[in-house]
């Protein structure tokens, strides 16, 4: 039962992250597939960039402001 509850609602999850990225609300289904394979193309194309440049693989965390964090663990 816990198994099945689980698989509800990761697919809900799913879904519900579809359904954001819709666009065109005449064409839903078109625009989740557009979605889908321009994130699927711009993972896959990001393996073949140099690790400097900065791409969905290996960007830079949000709040990351550069700076050196202290190893005493005091924010």
């Amino acid at each position: 039962m816990f198994l099945f509850l689980f698989l509800l609602i990761y697919i809900y999850r799913y879904l519900f992250n579809l359904k954001k990225k819709v666009k065109n609300k005449a064409h839903v289904e078109v625009s989740i597939c557009e979605a889908y394979i321009v994130k699927e193309i711009s993972t896959f194309i990001s393996y073949y960039f140099e690790p400097h440049l900065r791409t969905r693989i290996n960007r830079v965390p949000r709040h990351d402001d550069g700076g050196e964090v202290p190893s005493s663990g005091n924010l």
